[in-house]
């Protein structure tokens, strides 16, 4: 799958679930305002671009198996 069939995929997928669910009155309460869930969101998503999927987690487990005698 190449990048553009993934971010329109993503796109996609995003405007079904999140757009179309807070469109809908009874839902306003968790969709907005955007900014408590949308900006960490996406620095995590920053992070996982830069770092790979479970950078910290790995960092961990490498961390504890250097320590073992």
């Amino acid at each position: 799958m190449n990048e553009l069939t993934f971010l329109l995929s993503w796109l996609a997928s995003f405007f079904s679930v999140v757009v179309v669910n807070c469109a809908k009155p009874t839902n306003w309460e968790h969709c907005f305002p955007v900014s408590p869930w949308l900006i960490p969101w996406l620095h995590d998503v920053a992070h996982m671009y830069d770092e790979g999927a479970y950078h910290s987690e790995k960092c961990y487990l490498q961390q504890t198996e250097q320590e073992k005698p």
